[in-house]
């Protein structure tokens, strides 16, 4: 199919653009089986780490500049395809049965499916896991991802009829999650607790959100989610003030850092940049000060923390708050302050000095790829910067893909 000269869309009529729509969609589902195909061939050959990457989701979400969750997710589901092969064969245009009467998956279909299917109990007879895989085809014919999913745990429920054992505390433990994502000046969150966890959650959770009336006897006006995130915040606030909730790290106790100039404080105006990425108004930050001890960070002239003048082997408390002012997190995947390690650019060892310039934050991983000469770090104006390893950069596209017809 001609990937670039196709009509000019404002030249087609609505059932022209419907035809062609309908065929890249088709061109689509295509290529992407074929990427699947080769992404289970890449994984299984570890050419990934021959070339330096961790692995092959790091590969893709470095090469490609893929989210890791996403890169994860289509290698699951391309590396267990082999084992539905009613999937396999319905997902793209083929010359199967399923294909013949309009049963062609879409990725995203084919992970559902797979995702439902790869949850059900190994006890389960491979007859039945067989039905349902086939059914769950059929019903794609009609359904979305999203309703397909929720037949997936429909399935697993009466495939699994005895369900989980009632004992069986360490297999809810290790589901426990929680995820925090980016939004916009805040975050938005969610996850899963199971057994004491769950009731320590809501025990806190419930005690604290509990209406309370106004000063003047009217109803309290906050919605049930918002007296909820208030209780969490109280919750937050009181483990933050022990100093000893969670562990420090580089010898610094959790708290909030702020950045501001000093006379954007003093006069209430601007913004101070927090470590997460976020800002918060100048106002917040004088009100945070009224109940918080105020670490000071001299900025140089390109915003960069000043040295803070040691000699000694060790990160102190004072360089590493600078670090994590500066940086931010792990220069090369963004991960926050307190998963990272104090790197010499110049290793110690060779005389390199622990000083805000020869220092840059990493995560362990990272740490240890760039100790491996898979990265290299330099520092320009006074902020570090990471080169890219060879392996990161896709090859150019093939010439046909540039012709334009």
């Amino acid at each position: 199919m001609e990937l670039l000269g196709e009509r000019p869309v404002w030249s087609m009529s609505g059932a022209e653009m419907l035809t062609a729509l309908d065929a890249l969609q088709a061109e689509l589902t295509r290529i992407q089986v074929r990427r699947l195909e080769l992404l289970a061939g890449l994984d299984a050959n570890g050419h990934a780490k021959d070339i330096g990457a961790r692995d092959t989701v790091h590969l893709l979400s470095m090469r490609h500049r893929l989210d890791p969750v996403d890169a994860c997710r289509d290698l699951r589901l391309a590396t267990a395809l082999h084992k539905y092969p009613t999937v396999k064969s319905a997902l793209g245009p083929s010359p199967s049965s399923h294909a013949a009467r309009g049963l062609v998956l879409n990725q995203a279909q084919a992970e559902a499916i797979v995702s439902a299917l790869e949850k059900v109990p190994a006890m389960v007879p491979v007859e039945d896991l067989q039905v349902a895989e086939e059914e769950m085809v059929k019903a794609a014919a009609q359904l979305a991802p999203g309703d397909l999913r929720k037949l997936g745990t429909e399935v697993r429920k009466r495939l699994d009829t005895d369900g989980p054992q009632p004992d069986d505390d360490d297999a809810a433990l290790s589901r426990e999650t929680l995820w925090l994502k980016k939004a916009d000046q805040g975050v938005t969150f969610g996850g899963y607790l199971a057994g004491e966890n769950a009731e320590l959650l809501e025990t806190l959770i419930f005690a604290g959100a509990k209406p309370h009336k106004t000063p003047d006897g009217s109803p309290d006006p906050r919605t049930r989610g918002n007296r909820q995130a208030d209780a969490l915040t109280a919750i937050l606030t009181t483990a933050a003030a022990t100093g000893t909730a969670v562990p420090g790290h580089g010898g610094i106790k959790p708290h909030i850092t702020v950045t501001i100039d000093l006379e954007d404080l003093k006069r209430a105006t601007g913004r101070g940049d927090l470590v997460h990425g976020d800002s918060l108004s100048a106002a917040a930050v004088r009100r945070l000060a009224c109940d918080c001890g105020v670490i000071p960070i001299v900025l140089g002239s390109n915003s960069e923390p000043l040295d803070v003048g040691t000699e000694q082997r060790f990160v102190t408390p004072a360089m590493r708050q600078a670090l994590n002012t500066r940086d931010k997190g792990c220069l090369i995947c963004s991960a926050p302050p307190a998963m990272t390690e104090a790197h010499h650019i110049i290793h110690w060892s060779n005389g390199g000095p622990t000083s805000l310039d020869n220092l840059v934050l990493l995560c362990k991983r990272d740490h240890i790829a760039t100790h491996q000469g898979h990265w290299k770090i330099h520092l320009h104006n006074g902020r570090p910067v990471a080169t890219r390893p060879t392996w990161a950069d896709p090859d150019p596209p093939p010439p046909q893909l540039l012709q334009t017809g």
